[in-house]
């Protein structure tokens, strides 16, 4: 159902208030490259073709060379991260057929509050807009590739390995039905696993048993009847209520607005969770249908904890805030027990945040799972007050405050981890281990015998072993790191934990901590420091009973080097990944001991003509003392001191001082090492029409006594004229030829520059909002609401100052956005004011799309805009041209 804001966006369409792009495909003409070298034929004139083409009203193309950025095959190139589980023997992708195409990205739809469907197909719409062609599965030990077709009239979507690794499930999407497949990794065979349509609105991926026999997922109902119709005439108007509630929420672009609506989606949420048996294609469904937001079943599959829904659904609130509970039910599908309930929010709690904060942590179960080797729960939770004891016996980690029972004492809590078994009820949960120390994470090896936990406390995170299976007697495994040491630690492919340890996922599915096959060691990866220069990477080997710590392996310097995982329990082998400035980035497996690396992929350089381009990073220096750094990016060849048009893009940070800013930047510099890519809509690809590309830093610094916000506008001002200035004294542009852009966040600060400066012929601006009391709650890091910081959201709302626009600004806006804050009505209005200002703008809106482009057709049509718009009114800005409206 349309929206009343989409159906404004297209009566005005109709109205000829806005361009609205239809099916029709007209390439634009080759252009000149203004001095860079170029195969583009002669230059269309401005009042030509190009004219022609802003006015379009059908799909348009850009320069072949832009074309040809836009649609290169990037999934040509491989990066093997994450072997399968069990032998780790394969490493799977999936087969791209290039940008979305919009028959995919367009086919009809339910956008419900945040709740997107693809109503035809019982599925999450983005399933069918990102689906595959099929999967390649490579054996990395022979290199032998095998392909996983989709099934005849189908694409493909979230591919699951089984738990020993032989087999992959994943959705087959056809366009009326979703249905449930596995393929062999061996062979590449493929095969239905049911019949049954499932329902993957919101579960959006199958689930194996820890047995690897069966696949839980969630079914359409059994006589389930047709989708509710909308009716014809309103029974109603439409009614909004509230009596004192203080309930602040954020700009959403989409929620539930009509009783009709909540319908809708109620009829679209409601499934049937079963277990489907991929050998026999028996089907046992668990329980009545509901709406299931969640599945987790435990690893004999004998328990389900699934998370519901719970009405009333709301208009205020999107479907992920809606109230929810978590059940436990058994195998017949009987509710064994509540687990947890999440209220929908209806207001402000009392007192102050840090009271309801606490209040929350203290009471509630937290991060509440399947225990991987035994019967029944685990979770987490503070001690109450009465029922405090001393820790597990063991060595205290130096700086770690020991468990204590005394509260009185100590004025805090022990915390938890809790063993429940079923019933489930109060008096069938035991305590598995307890600490003084805050618990943050719990994993245990594959065996089950020894127990990791991460651990909280005031001498900072410390990573502890308890063996089970030995009086729990507890280790430190590792203690923080001090001084100047600023190592960065990292876990491995089966996640990441605060200290580090490797993790692969075990034989049952669960994400495990590798342990030596002798029992005796963990591991960790880690680097150095990031910067410009240098990024050691390296693997250690740490001794669990004594923490002592052995290197493995150490990188070169010269590439920035990526252990992805391990490819046996004792870090022999491992998948790496290496890369430079220079060098395409290859996936290799390392033997540790030789440092010898086997190739896995021949990637190649997929835009060479990027590759070529001239890349500087210039300082700029404001007047008021702060400095920033500014990435600038020439054509192939270029001369220095050669002034060309330059087109900039930003996106604003806010900082509270320059050594804030300095840091972040260095963690930007580290990023310079690595081999560039490039998004199907990265500006770079300007340098092949000849202009300059510069993608400036944009901080926005607090004074003091002062937010970020309050200096924004200024702030905006003296960086775009310190960043020009620093160009402008290197002979990198013509100052008289500046284009400026940015998308989101970036198309709002766009429009407030070419309001407040007269540095900018023309600008591009996304996807942006323009007038701040459209986001009266709060808006990017803004925290205080409209009438708090009154002063700071006039100001910056370029809106109230569109009769101060200087240059020609091309606008568009994705007419399904969903991002909070940037409501499609932003550009809508923005136009309809300059229009009646007389300024030259133009407005482009995208069906279909959400908060950034993704259809083939929208990308290539935003990119023909650009460059004719830019070739109008920066490149050949001097050339006189006759008012004209439209």
């Amino acid at each position: 159902m349309p929206k009343p804001s989409i159906e404004s966006l297209r009566l005005l369409a109709l109205s000829g208030l806005l361009a609205l792009p239809f099916a029709a495909v007209r390439p634009l003409a080759a252009q000149n490259t203004g001095g860079a070298t170029n195969s583009a034929g002669p230059a269309a004139s401005a009042t030509g073709a190009k004219g022609e083409l802003i006015a379009d009203e059908g799909y348009v193309t850009p320069p072949e060379a832009i074309t040809r950025l836009v649609t290169t095959p990037r999934d040509r190139n491989v990066s093997f991260t994450n072997p399968s589980p069990g032998a780790r023997q394969y490493f799977m992708r999936p087969l791209s057929d290039g940008l979305p195409q919009l028959k995919y990205v367009g086919k009809a739809h339910h956008n419900l509050g945040g709740f997107q469907v693809d109503h035809l197909a019982n599925r999450e719409r983005a399933l069918t807009m990102r689906s595959s062609v099929g999967f390649e599965v490579t054996e990395w030990s022979t290199g032998r590739k095998v392909t996983v077709n989709a099934p005849a009239g189908a694409r493909v979507a979230a591919p699951t390995w089984s738990p020993d690794g032989k087999e992959i499930a994943f959705f087959a999407l056809y366009d009326d039905a979703t249905q449930l497949w596995v393929a062999d990794a061996a062979t590449g065979k493929a095969r239905a696993a049911s019949p049954r349509t499932v329902l993957a609105t919101a579960v959006t991926a199958p689930e194996w048993t820890a047995d690897g026999q069966s696949l839980i997922t969630v079914l359409v109902p059994d006589g389930r009847g047709p989708e509710p119709k909308e009716p014809v005439l309103a029974s109603g108007p439409m009614v909004r209520v509230n009596e004192g509630a203080k309930l602040k929420t954020r700009t959403y672009a989409d929620l539930v607005m009509t009783p009709y609506e909540k319908e809708l989606l109620a009829y679209h949420m409601n499934g049937q969770l079963a277990v489907v048996n991929t050998k026999t294609r028996a089907v046992r469904k668990i329980g009545a249908p509901g709406y299931i937001r969640g599945i987790d079943a435990s690893p004999d599959a004998q328990y389900f904890k699934v998370t519901y829904v719970e009405k009333p659904f709301s208009y205020v609130l999107q479907v992920n805030e809606f109230g929810t509970r978590d059940v436990v039910l058994d195998a017949t599908g009987a509710v064994v027990r509540e687990v947890a309930k999440r209220a929908m929010r209806t207001g402000e709690e009392p007192g102050d945040a840090a009271t309801r904060g606490r209040t929350a942590v203290d009471t509630s179960k937290r991060d509440l799972k399947w225990h991987p080797n035994a019967p029944g729960l685990l979770y987490l939770q503070v001690a109450p007050v009465a029922a405090r004891r001393n820790g597990a016996a063991g060595n205290a980690p130096a700086g770690a405050p020991a468990a204590r029972g005394d509260s009185a004492a100590t004025g805090r809590r022990n915390d938890r981890l809790m063993h429940w078994k079923a019933p489930f009820d109060s008096t069938s949960a035991a305590v598995l281990y307890e600490t003084a120390n805050r618990i943050t994470a719990t994993r245990f090896n594959d065996a089950g015998t020894i127990l990791f936990v991460t651990e909280q406390g005031t001498g900072g995170t410390f990573e502890q072993a308890v063996f089970l299976t030995e009086n729990n007697t507890k280790y430190t495994v590792v203690t923080p790191r001090r001084g100047a040491d600023t190592t960065q630690v990292r876990g491995g492919f089966g996640g990441r934990n605060a200290d580090g340890l490797v993790t692969r996922p075990g034989r049952k599915g669960a994400p495990v901590v590798v342990v030596s096959t002798d029992g005796k060691f963990v591991f960790r990866i880690g680097s150095a420091a990031d910067s410009a220069t240098v990024q050691n990477t390296w693997v250690e080997k740490i001794e669990i009973k004594t923490g002592s710590i052995a290197r493995l392996y150490e990188s070169e310097a010269s590439l920035v080097e990526t252990i992805s995982a391990p490819l046996d329990d004792d870090f022999s082998k491992a998948v790496i990944q290496r890369e430079s400035a220079s060098m395409v980035p290859q996936s290799y497996v390392l033997t540790l001991a030789s440092k010898d690396a086997k190739p896995l992929t021949s990637n190649v350089d997929l835009m060479p003509e990027l590759s070529a381009a001239v890349k500087k990073t210039v300082i700029a220096r404001r007047a008021d003392g702060f400095q920033f750094n500014v990435k600038v990016t020439l054509p192939a060849g270029y001369k220095e001191g050669t002034r060309l048009p330059a087109m900039f893009w930003f996106y604003p940070y806010e900082y509270e001082n320059q050594a804030g800013y300095d840091r972040a930047a260095s963690q930007n510099a580290a990023r310079e090492r690595r081999f560039p890519t490039y998004g199907p809509r990265s500006l770079a690809f300007l340098v092949t029409q000849g202009y300059a590309v510069v993608e400036p830093d944009a901080p926005i610094f607090a004074s003091e006594g002062q937010l970020p916000n309050d200096n924004y506008v200024v702030d905006l001002r003296n960086n775009l004229s310190a960043i020009i200035d620093a160009l402008d004294t290197l002979a990198i542009i013509d100052r008289h030829r500046l284009g400026l852009g940015g998308h989101s966040y970036g198309a709002f600060s766009t429009v407030n520059a070419m309001v407040h400066t007269p540095f900018f012929k023309a600008g591009i601006a996304g996807d942006g909002a323009y007038n701040r009391t459209l986001t009266p709650n709060g808006f990017q890091s803004e925290r205080r609401d409209l009438w708090q910081g009154r002063q700071t959201y006039l100001e910056m709302s370029p809106f109230l100052y569109a009769d101060q626009l200087n240059g020609a600004l091309l606008m568009y806006h994705s007419t399904e956005d969903q991002n909070v804050g940037t409501d499609p009505i932003n550009s809508v209005r923005m136009y309809h004011a300059l229009m009646g200002l007389g300024k030259t703008t133009s407005l482009y809106m995208y069906p279909y799309e959400d908060h950034g482009p993704i259809a083939r057709e929208t990308v290539l049509d935003q990119w023909a805009r650009w460059v004719a718009w830019l070739d109008k009114y920066v490149k050949n800005a001097n050339q006189p041209k006759a008012p004209k409206a439209m």
